[in-house]
């Protein structure tokens, strides 16, 4: 299964099932199923129709005390059976299996129809054959969903027939729902009465569908057993489970909640292969981590004692007390530091010693295993990764950074994207599973009614044979008609007899009061239906969101009354627009259309605010003007859709979500309340609170969402010091992972939901589009009205204009490699750079014979492009403008130029030229890493800079000449990336101009780098895909601005002007609130000459809807969202001095926009980018299919090359690989040879390679002398194992060894451990343990899933890992992008930043100072983790920052700051999604190992070049004669070798005249055959390639069969008097 098949179904899927549950038999054709036993026998092979009792008999029948005699003695009847078929397995698949159909807790199928009200909640004999003998019955409740009892006495004691087991057996299935107790003893008795109930009602235990059967039974168990317990003993935290267990009974409240969970559980089980694989590679990357960086983070700061030589001086003392360490102000812990030159240096007066307990209460450290794995989970989920790594530099060193960019990352990026791959495959089965059943039933359901219908018709006919049964017939009809005619008269007189008060109301509803009054509806309904007035409204719409908008702190009272102004405007424009309506309309009318009902409630709500502005506390309703926005969803589609999405959210699976994240609240708040009260001071020194806690409900609500956020890490710290650090970690590991996968299920349940739910419009909702159209063509009709002219004629002129213009830009043409923008046919030609090799260009014709054509021009242009000429320079119409232009080449001067033309032409083509300008780029940009600050105390380097950007100047000059003289001006111009650099080497040129007169120009060097991604086809490619995708995301861009906008403006009424607070600058803290209560008070004491008193801002904050905006994309990208929220939470009134959590259900707003503003934004985003991807890999296949010089485009994210090398790495993969290694004659090496060959030999080594990986684990840093002994002792003997595997290996093998890479690898690890034993304590210093390198052997592990694909658990992770694999090429191409946006921003930030002064996550090691430094720093925010740390002191204005410096200062260019981060983060998020849709497509697109072989392209490719040879003309034909001569010239597997002449008899090919075969039929012969229906390639690509191109005439097709053949080679062979033989000769064929 291809995921673009499935997303391209995705709207028929949901089509379908909503027809298969309104499927529904009306009664007459069920009285005929069920009555007619004439029907039966034709639907006997339908599986519905078969669980249908027989003809005569009730569906329905109640259970009595017969039926249970009966089920007994069926019962005793099939236990004798069994025993006789106990010894045949053969006989056993023929038992009734359960039908599907009849599941418990499934509706009836409508083959049963509807059951009368009575049978509703009684017992009845059981539907299906399969339980009728096995003792049970069921019972139909509330929406005939069926229920099955077992019909054993319950618990021996009460028989079914009891009337008193009959009420229990009603109230098992009833709802049984209570609320929270209040008395202890009362809330335990009514679980047991319904524990009581539903176990006399279905029995205890035996039987299949008694009370400890089902799994929802067992938490009555558990909340009964712990309520019982807890009378006598204190569970203390384990009472939690009755908690849990009490709010997972919820889930039982509803069918549709229980199917819901039980769906979900079920696609956690697919989960299991991913999930080990997810264990085991985290296990080596903390190994990995463990061996680097054991111990290093204990270094720390500390002062240097002059008592030191002294004796009485306790050096142990002195570096574990805290008061003796270097702290960073505003920092908790100690400032970590390291020994190397490249580590985070001391200051003067300290020494960096390995002192100490870790950072962070301890937590965050590789000392053991544990812990070492807890961070690598920490950065797996990017749960303030940043602070990780930058501790770890610190420690390491800044060369350390390798090991995160090439080992933590990228292994961290495999799990997460194989966990959604998987995640996202395991929904689409389930969707698929579902589409499928629903496609069976419809099936099902259309042949039962065709027959029915059938033998309908047949009784009507037969009813009607004599003239008299015609003539009754027709009097029935008559009748009846007759009778209808009455019915009318009837009800109209009851219309006229209504009583008086009912018209009167109906009138007034309607508005059909009087004349008048409809006169005047009328003349308003023509009103509001014109054009016009819809655009009038959407205009008054924007510019009132544009005033709403406008407001900001602090405001002059002019600007603010003329606020007040327009608004009374728009109440005015938008009151009176509903009047209109109302009276147009009617009442009736106006509120059946529910965008009036929400124009109605924002009109009421303005009046309201308007008539109570001035009254306190209702000024909040002001905040509803922004939601006008929202009406102009009735005219944007796209709007429309996410609104849409956001209304499809509310359902079962959002309902799981809410009562999980509830269930963990209360779970958190009985879990840890008590420990929060009674160690409140150990995280925090004054014996606060800490703002994320769990000592109350709402805290707790507002911690678990934070958790399902991905923020967890500082809450776990201070929940592991106020309680257990096991049950702390096991809370929140649960909370996450299982918070995460509903999310994610959430998710992709919005993703994959019903296109028509999506795009479903109302029928008189109007594009914007359209209404401009409208509106436009209305104002033209009415000027040329005016104009006494008739407008149709104009606009009929205007339509003719118009196809003409279409039918132009049919032809217009695009590159053989580069993608269709949009549907405008938008020429992307320019996209490829006329370079190296020369370009071939395709067209697009719209019909056959311009495709023919265009398959001529594209031979010819193949044909031409071989001389190597040149084209014109310039265009035609620079020719005839200027005649001179053109001259001949053929003699004289002209001819002189020609050959200096292809002379450059040969130049700039030839491979080493490329490479040159490829060499040249390079080093251009490696230039400007060396032009940091310390640029000026280096002369030499400066002057060595200058002349290389001469020189680069000088040949990038060059290379343009020779372009222009080789190409032309036509078609260098007619390039984007010739134009890219054409404008590069302008800017470059300026500068240096600039700087001969004194001008600074240096971020402009930093456009050399976009010269890059012309020269690597990877890049281009990547970037053609996102300028594919640009037009859509615009649009979707555009609808996340207005709903962000939406939110800043609530953002602007609820905080402008209160995120201000009075500041101490000498404590560096804030006033309190006792000391300072406002802005006057705090100038108060600045005029006091306090200096270090000033009154701040937040820098984000919410006092204008810009800054709004900056801080709205760091609540919704950045990790610092907490400290704009803490803000918020804590503010008061405007000028107010912020009070702690004074406003604490702000975090309400927050919540609103993360789940609004970034989820559901997040999903149509990624649907946008789906849909757009789809529909370009749909171009590209048809485009392929259409030039038939190309078959594939399977993946947009390669290239050409990367595909062919892709499919034969899959090719390698899929084949079974044979032993090539020759089995030496010598029977003891022979014996070595079977003996490391073997499997068990191999799953011995994988075992050992397995206890090394153990030895490794239990390393800590702190282990004593003894278990270090111990594990040197382990390790030499696994170095020795590992010696001899080798010299086995070595000596069985002998050269062929070095075949093997996983050889080469033991042999390269084997050799460092070897010189590890003698070099450890060097290795260890400079570099790491050299045990680390023992883990590169676990590619053996790998290499033995591949071997064990028979096992279905192997086979899985095997799929999984080479999924991975083959999107490796995607990956790199899009890693090249962003390195190269990582490089390029880097030294955007050198150039500009760096001077900023040192603030928050601006240091002395990670700034802009150097390349090195700047490099980190962005690198550090590729996840969008913390870069709010990074501008913040960027966007420092005076006094903050010194405008007095000398150029450049440490105040940063306000634009440029906030575009470079915005910009940056916004790229990076759109590649990382890229990033995981590319390994989704993968592992979708990887068949699985159960599926068999698939033709690929190769095959493909293979037959085209070999028909070509039998059919050079292209005629699409061969004679049937050449057949066997063409099938034997095939390779494997489509190969069919001579003799083959019987075997292409069997084939049954279609013969056209003359004795031809077409290369169609031959191909999905052979395919088939070879493949199988499943295998071959898709039968419609095919069909489309052949029949746009086809020749042959399709009439008087004839086939060859087998017998046909066979009679006339007997024929010829009788003659020839060979009768024998031939015979002979053609059975043994046939029976072949």
């Amino acid at each position: 299964m291809y995921f673009f098949d499935f997303w391209s179904r995705m709207k028929e899927r949901g089509a379908l099932l909503r027809r298969a549950n309104q499927l529904r038999l009306n009664p007459s054709q069920l009285n005929l199923l069920l009555g007619n036993s004439e029907v039966r026998p034709l639907l006997q092979d339908e599986r519905m129709v078969s669980l249908l009792p027989p003809v005569g008999m009730e569906v329905f029948r109640c259970f009595t005390a017969v039926s249970k005699e009966v089920v007994q003695q069926r019962h005793e009847a099939e236990v004798k059976e069994r025993k006789a078929w106990k010894h045949q397995k053969a006989s056993e698949k023929n038992l009734p299996k359960p039908a599907a159909h009849l599941e418990t807790g499934k509706s009836l199928p409508f083959i049963y129809g509807v059951p009368p009200p009575q049978l509703l909640n009684t017992p009845l004999e059981d539907l299906d054959p399969f339980y009728q003998s096995r003792k049970t019955f069921v019972v139909l409740s509330k929406g005939n969903i069926i229920n099955r009892f077992s019909a054993d006495s319950s618990c021996y004691l009460l028989s079914p027939f009891n009337p008193t087991f009959i009420l229990l057996a009603i109230l098992s299935f009833g709802v049984l729902r209570f609320n929270f107790p209040v008395v202890k003893y009362v809330y335990m008795a009514i679980f047991m009465f319904e524990a009581l109930v539903k176990v006399v009602a279905r029995g205890f235990c035996v039987g299949r569908f008694t009370f400890l059967r089902d799994s929802w039974n067992w938490l009555d168990i558990i909340i009964i057993s712990t309520l019982l317990v807890s009378q006598f003993v204190d569970l203390g935290k384990f009472a939690v489970l009755m908690t849990i267990s009490l709010l997972l009974k919820i889930f039982t409240c509803s069918q549709g909640l229980k199917k819901t969970v039980e769906a979900l559980v079920q696609s956690v089980k697919r989960l299991d292969c991913v999930i080990i694989l997810t264990v085991f590679c985290l296990s080596i990357l903390a190994i990995i981590g463990l061996q680097f960086f054991m111990g290093t983070l204990k270094n720390k700061c500390v002062i240097w004692s002059m008592n030191t030589n002294t004796t009485e001086f306790d050096f142990h003392n002195h570096t574990t007390s805290p008061e003796n360490y270097y702290y960073i102000p505003g920092h908790p812990d100690p400032l970590v530091c390291g020994n190397q030159s490249n580590t985070e240096r001391c200051p003067d007066g300290f020494n960096c010693v390995k002192a100490g307990s870790n950072p962070n209460f301890g937590y965050t450290s590789y000392d053991s295993f544990f812990w070492s794995l807890m961070s690598l989970f920490r950065l797996m989920m990017h749960d303030f990764w940043e602070g990780l790594m930058q501790l770890t530099l610190r420690a390491a060193g800044k060369s350390y950074l390798i090991v995160f960019l090439l080992v933590f990352f990228p292994g961290c990026f495999f799990l997460l994207s194989l966990i959604l791959a998987v995640v996202v495959m395991t929904r689409a089965e389930q969707e698929e599973a579902q589409g499928a059943e629903a496609i069976q039933r419809e099936e099902e359901f259309g042949r039962i009614v065709e027959v029915l219908k059938r033998r309908e018709e047949e009784q009507a006919s037969s009813r009607a044979e004599t003239p008299e049964q015609q003539d009754s017939l027709q009097k029935k009809k008559s009748a009846a008609g007759i009778r209808a005619t009455k019915q009318e008269h009837v009800k109209e007189a009851e219309e006229h007899h209504r009583p008086l008060c009912c018209t009167c109301t109906d009138a007034f509803l309607k508005g059909d009061c009087c004349g008048c009054w409809r006169w005047l509806k009328q003349q308003f309904h023509t009103f509001i239906t014109n054009p016009f007035f819809d655009l009038v409204i959407i205009i008054c719409i924007i510019v009132s969101t544009i005033f709403t908008a406008m407001e900001h702190y602090p405001m002059m009272e002019e600007f603010s009354e003329t606020l007040v102004i327009a608004h009374l405007v728009f109440h005015g424009i938008f009151a009176a627009e509903m009047i209109i309506k109302l009276v147009a309309m009617g009442l009736h009318g106006y509120f059946q259309v529910r965008w009036h009902i929400f124009d109605f409630i924002l009109v009421i709500i303005s009046l309201v605010q308007l008539g109570l502005a001035d009254v306190e506390g209702l000024s909040l309703l002001r905040i509803f003007l922004p939601f006008r926005v929202f009406r102009l969803a009735r005219w944007w589609p796209m709007l429309h859709m996410f609104l849409k999405i956001v209304w499809a959210s509310v359902g079962n699976l959002t309902l799981v979500l809410f009562i999980t994240v509830f269930m963990f609240s209360v779970a958190g708040v009985q879990l840890f309340q008590s420990d929060y009260k009674a160690n409140v001071c150990r995280p925090s020194y004054d014996c606060q609170l800490p703002r994320w806690h769990m000592e109350d409900f709402f805290h707790t609500f507002i911690l678990v969402f934070r958790v399902l956020c991905g923020q967890c890490l500082e809450s776990l710290w201070d929940c592991m010091e106020v309680s257990n650090d096991g049950v702390c970690v096991t809370f929140f590991m649960i909370v996450l992972i299982v918070g995460k996968l509903l999310i994610l299920h959430l998710f992709l349940n919005l993703l994959f939901i019903n296109d028509q739910l999506v795009d479903s419009e109302d029928k008189t909702t109007n594009t914007l589009q359209s209404t401009m159209k409208q509106t436009r063509t209305w104002i033209l009709k009415s000027i040329w009205t005016l104009w006494g002219k008739n407008y149709a004629d104009q606009d009929h002129k205007g339509d003719t204009k118009k196809d003409n213009k279409e039918e132009y830009l049919a032809l217009s043409s695009v590159s053989s490699d580069q993608l269709t923008l949009d549907d405008n046919h938008t020429n992307m030609a320019a996209w490829e750079a006329p370079v190296a090799v020369a370009e071939i260009e395709f067209r697009t014709p719209e019909n056959a014979q311009q495709k023919e054509t265009q398959h001529c021009d594209v031979i010819q242009k193949l044909k031409d492009e071989t001389h190597l000429e040149p084209e014109d320079c310039c265009c035609n119409r620079c020719y005839i403008c200027c005649p001179f232009l053109e001259i001949d080449t053929s003699q004289g001067t002209g001819r002189v130029w020609s050959n200096f033309r292809r002379a450059c032409l040969c130049i700039v083509q030839h491979k080493f030229f490329e490479g040159f300008i490829v060499f040249i780029i390079l080093l251009s940009c490696a230039a400007l890493v060396f032009e940091d600050i310390y640029l000026e105390h280096r002369p030499v380097l400066q002057r060595v800079l200058k002349m290389a950007d001469l020189v680069f100047t000088f040949v990038f000059l060059v290379e343009m000449l020779l372009k222009w003289v080789a190409f032309g001006f036509k078609k260098y111009l007619t390039s984007f990336w010739c134009w890219l650099d054409f404008l590069i080497l302008d800017v470059t040129l300026f500068s240096l101009m600039g700087n001969m007169l004194g001008y600074t120009s240096r971020p402009l060097r930093a456009l050399r780098t976009l010269r890059v991604p012309s020269r690597f086809k990877g890049m281009r490619v990547v970037l053609k895909v996102l300028a594919v995708t640009l037009p859509s995301m615009f649009s979707v861009l555009l609808v996340i601005l207005v709903i962000w906008l939406f939110f800043s403006m609530i953002g602007v009424n609820l905080f402008a002007g209160k995120f201000s607070y009075c500041y101490n600058e000498t404590s560096e803290e804030l006033f309190s609130f006792y000391v300072v209560k406002n802005k006057s008070e705090c100038f108060s004491l600045m005029d006091l000459n306090f200096s270090e008193v000033n009154w701040k801002t937040w820098t984000f904050n919410f006092d204008n809807v810009g800054m709004s905006f900056l801080s709205l994309l760091i609540m919704g990208t950045s990790s610092s969202w907490m400290d704009i929220m803490y803000a918020a939470v804590d503010s008061r009134q405007v000028e107010d001095q912020p009070r702690y959590e004074i406003n604490m259900y702000m975090y309400l707003y927050f919540i609103c926009f993360i789940i609004i503003g970034c989820f559901f934004t997040l999903n149509l985003f990624i649907r946008v980018i789906i849909d757009t991807i789809h529909q370009q890999r749909h171009k590209i296949v048809n485009f392929a299919l259409v030039s038939r010089l190309y078959f594939g485009g399977k993946h947009v994210f390669m290239t050409d090359q990367q595909q062919k090398y892709l499919r034969t790495i899959k090719k390698r993969f899929s084949e079974k690989l044979n032993n090539t290694v020759p089995r030496p004659q010598n029977c003891c090496l022979a014996w070595l040879f079977d003996l490391v060959t073997g499997l068990y030999f191999e799953i011995f080594m994988v075992v050992v390679i397995f206890f090394n990986m153990v030895v490794l684990m239990v390393e800590t840093d702190d282990q004593s002398v003894e278990k270090s002994h111990v594990l040197n002792w382990i390790y030499l003997i696994l170095v020795a194992i590992f010696l001899v595997e080798f010299i086995l290996k070595i000596i069985a093998l002998r050269q062929h060894y070095f075949r093997n890479g996983l050889h080469i690898v033991d042999f390269v690890v084997l050799t460092l451990s070897i010189i590890g034993l003698f070099l450890a304590d060097i290795l260890e210093k400079y570099f790491c343990s050299p045990s680390l390198f023992s883990v590169m052997r676990l590619g053996r592990l790998f290499a033995l899933c591949g071997a064990f694909h028979h096992i279905r658990f192997a086979r899985r992770i095997w799929m999984l890992i080479m999924g991975f694999v083959m999107s490796l090429p995607a990956l790199f191409n899009i890693g090249l992008l962003f390195f190269l946006i990582v490089y390029t921003f880097s030294i955007i930030g050198m150039f500009n930043f760096a001077y900023v002064k040192n603030e928050m996550m601006i240091d002395d090691m990670f700034n802009f100072k150097t390349f090195g430094n700047s490099i980190i720093s962005m690198t550090m925010i590729t996840t969008s983790s913390g870069w709010a740390g990074l501008l913040s002191p960027i966007m420092n204005m005076p006094p903050d920052c010194d405008l007095r410096l000398p150029d450049p200062g440490n105040c940063a260019n306000p634009t440029v700051r906030i575009v470079f981060f915005s910009s940056y983060i916004l790229l990076f998020c759109l590649l990382v999604i890229h990033l995981f849709i590319v390994v989704i497509l993968e592992l979708f697109n990887t068949a699985s190992p159960e599926d068999a072989e698939m033709l690929s392209d190769d095959h493909l490719q293979m037959f085209y070049e070999t028909w070509r040879k039998f059919d050079p003309s292209g005629s699409q034909v061969i004679l049937y004669s050449e057949l066997a001569d063409f099938c034997d010239g095939l390779q494997d597997p489509l190969r069919i070798p001579k003799p083959n002449t019987i075997k292409l008899t069997h084939l049954n090919l279609p013969l056209f005249p003359g004795d031809q075969i077409s290369c169609l039929d031959v191909l999905r012969t052979i395919t088939t055959q070879v493949f199988g229906e499943s295998g071959g390639v898709d039968k419609a690509k095919l069909d489309e390639i052949f029949r746009i191109n086809s020749q042959v005439s399709c009439e008087q097709v004839s086939f060859i069969s087998s017998t046909q053949c066979a009679a006339d080679l007997i024929q010829e062979h009788v003659r020839d008097g060979d009768t024998e033989g031939t015979l002979v000769q053609v059975v043994g064929g046939a029976s072949q």
